[in-house]
């Protein structure tokens, strides 16, 4: 059993039981969210090797099912529920704050995706590692857009959907599946344009580049412009938006050491000045929310999770 494997899983798993324990401090809607974002991390990673079958995971995983390594799955929810919880905290209206969970995530993705195919945590299949970014083909950033964001549409219309019904909370788990719909749909635009576009073997940055831009000058618009609705400042929150950022910054390091272990700031610095700039965007981005959650006058509510979306919609 390979001891990188086996440490990661370890440190995604106890990451991931302390976010379980915080989000039920909490109440049983963010632990039912965090639950269901890695039960999607699952099904996401499952459909998505048999539907397009672009890709495949190291066998040295310990834990998998099936296709899908767990700790993939736990790895998504920390991802995902931590971008939603940053969000939040930022006092993003809900009908823009899909677009602010997406670029939170595809920022980590950006810095590590390249370096963990690198390491063996999975291959691409027919792209070489100079195509695409640095052997990661295009469509997979193009996805990740889509990925952290069809989960947050779903789960944030039905956090208003349950505001005064606390009984359709337990509609959480079921979130995975229409979610899973939605990012099918939204994959349809860059697989049709795609071949006409770029159809070299991980090619479309094209298309994903413009994409990704648009979501940033929404998300940019959304926490610094001037329709913003209130923080969720809840006090009861506050150790799980730490362990938001401390997630994120372990994701940083672990694959900003790798890439240094490997060799790859000598022959792929562009991949090693991403990863900086990226790990060095994460400490504004924590004066910004730290600002904002302890302003004057900030005192949500411990269901501030539940009610939030409806006063900042």
């Amino acid at each position: 059993m390979d001891p990188v494997y086996l440490l990661i899983e370890i440190g995604a798993a106890a990451l991931f039981v302390v976010a379980g324990w915080l989000a039920l401090r909490r109440g049983r809607l963010p632990f039912l969210e965090l639950v269901s974002a890695a039960t999607f991390g699952l099904l996401l990673e499952q459909g998505n090797q048999i539907i397009f079958e672009t890709y495949e995971y190291s066998p040295d995983f310990a834990l998998a099912i099936d296709r899908a390594p767990i700790v993939i799955g736990l790895t998504w929810a920390l991802i995902i529920a931590g971008a939603m919880r940053i969000t939040d905290a930022l006092g993003v209206r809900r009908r823009y704050a899909p677009v602010v969970d997406s670029v939170l995530a595809i920022s980590l993705d950006l810095a590590f995706d390249a370096v963990a195919i690198r390491m063996g945590l999975w291959t691409w299949r027919d792209v070489g590692p100079e195509q695409g970014w640095f052997g990661v083909p295009a469509g997979n950033f193009y996805a990740w857009l889509f990925v952290t964001w069809s989960f947050s549409v779903v789960t944030r219309w039905l956090r208003d959907a349950g505001r005064h019904r606390r009984g359709l909370e337990w509609l959480q788990l079921l979130v995975p599946l229409p979610a899973f719909g939605l990012l099918l749909v939204s994959l349809v635009p860059f697989t049709w344009l795609k071949p006409v576009v770029d159809p070299s073997p991980g090619g479309g940055l094209a298309l994903f580049w413009p994409s990704l831009a648009a979501f940033t000058a929404i998300a940019a618009w959304a926490v610094w412009g001037s329709d913003r609705g209130r923080p969720d400042g809840a006090a009861d929150a506050i150790l799980d938006l730490r362990l938001a950022f401390a997630t994120r910054v372990a994701i940083h390091l672990v694959f900003l050491v790798a890439l240094l272990w490997l060799g790859l700031a000598t022959s792929e610095p562009v991949l090693l000045a991403v990863a900086l700039v990226l790990l060095a965007a994460e400490l504004p981005l924590g004066w910004l929310v730290a600002s904002r959650h302890a302003a004057p006058g900030n005192t949500s509510g411990s269901r501030a999770v539940t009610e939030g979306p409806r006063r900042a919609a």
